[in-house]
């Protein structure tokens, strides 16, 4: 590769889609995890008659596993 191959056009691009590339799916793999709680502390609750209790603390441990996921993604990505 020459000095002047690195200035193409599409290489910045490239290299930009390439370092993103890691982040693109984590909102969605963050909202699913949320939602997966919720939707169980929902279940939880209609099974055990419980309303709302476990509604919200399946929101609670929902949001913390979705911090936890990302905050292990960002340190890893940043070593």
């Amino acid at each position: 590769m020459t000095p002047n191959d690195s200035k193409a056009p599409g290489r910045s691009w490239q290299r930009a889609m390439r370092e993103a590339a890691p982040y693109l799916g984590m909102g969605t793999s963050l909202a699913v995890t949320v939602l997966l709680g919720l939707w169980i502390g929902h279940w939880l609750d209609k099974k055990l008659g419980t309303e709302p209790i476990l509604f919200l603390v399946g929101a609670g441990l929902g949001l913390v596993a979705a911090g936890i996921q990302f905050f292990k993604a960002v340190a890893v990505r940043r070593r």
